[in-house]
């Protein structure tokens, strides 16, 4: 198989071995939205039509912000009433597309279980991304109708996936990158222009997607300086290892 699965992730999850960061990237809100978010309006029921609108424009635009997407998860268990799961399942598509942060777990901690069986389809999209099952991935995205709404999400899982790839791989077949990251040959001729990637020297049709080797990882240890004793500090020294003998 050419998913990671195995390799990657160890048997619990391509991410396993890598601690997940908070957050993907430093966000900031806009003006409007940020007040709102540092007030009271934060717990406001009348906030919750704002931030959905906010939601819609981080789809349309291909922004992210998840502090005012958790506003609106907290939002919902205060007021039940105005929970909506398409909402819920397009605040858990923008997280997904944060892997490898922590965001989109962070996010079902804040939707009620009952919720949980409508929002199924993404909640497996996001397991086949974490376990790095990325052709089962692709199969199931090329099903998945929400996915649409969502501006540059390919662009998205392919980094995540491309940045699994450099953490397993020192070199890897050119076909087996194709499928992995479902791109035509020049489009994976651009990816690996941008993430630098070049093509082995023996075989032109692998990929050198690592080019740290163990002695560029090392620490550069720096020497000791010499220790300079005073007298006293010596005789203090002699004296003791004289009492120990």
């Amino acid at each position: 198989s050419s998913d990671l699965g195995s390799r990657a992730a160890g048997g619990s999850g391509a991410l396993a071995r890598t601690p997940p960061r908070a957050r993907a990237v430093e966000r900031m809100s806009p003006p409007a939205i940020e007040e709102l978010l540092n007030g009271d309006g934060r717990y406001d029921a009348a906030s919750v039509t704002v931030l959905e609108a906010y939601l819609t424009e981080q789809l349309k635009k291909a922004t992210y912000d998840l502090d005012a997407n958790l506003a609106i998860l907290k939002l919902y268990l205060l007021y039940p009433v105005e929970a909506k799961v398409d909402i819920m399942e397009a605040i858990l598509l923008k997280a997904l597309l944060a892997f490898p942060a922590a965001d989109f777990s962070m996010c079902m901690y804040q939707i009620p279980e009952k919720y949980h069986t409508g929002l199924g389809e993404v909640v497996r999209l996001a397991q086949q991304l974490e376990m790095a099952k990325f052709k089962a991935f692709w199969k199931m995205a090329a099903e998945a109708e929400m996915l649409e709404q969502v501006a540059g999400w390919r662009e998205s899982v392919r980094c995540f996936i491309a940045g699994v790839v450099e953490k397993t791989y020192r070199s890897i077949p050119s076909d087996v990158l194709l499928e992995l990251l479902n791109v035509e040959g020049p489009e994976l001729e651009k990816l690996a222009k941008q993430r630098g990637w070049s093509k082995s020297k023996e075989d032109k049709n692998v990929l050198i997607v690592n080019t740290e080797t163990f002695e560029s990882k090392r620490k550069q240890l720096k020497p000791k300086e010499p220790v300079h004793m005073t007298l006293d500090q010596y005789r203090t020294l002699c004296t003791a290892a004289n009492g120990q003998a």
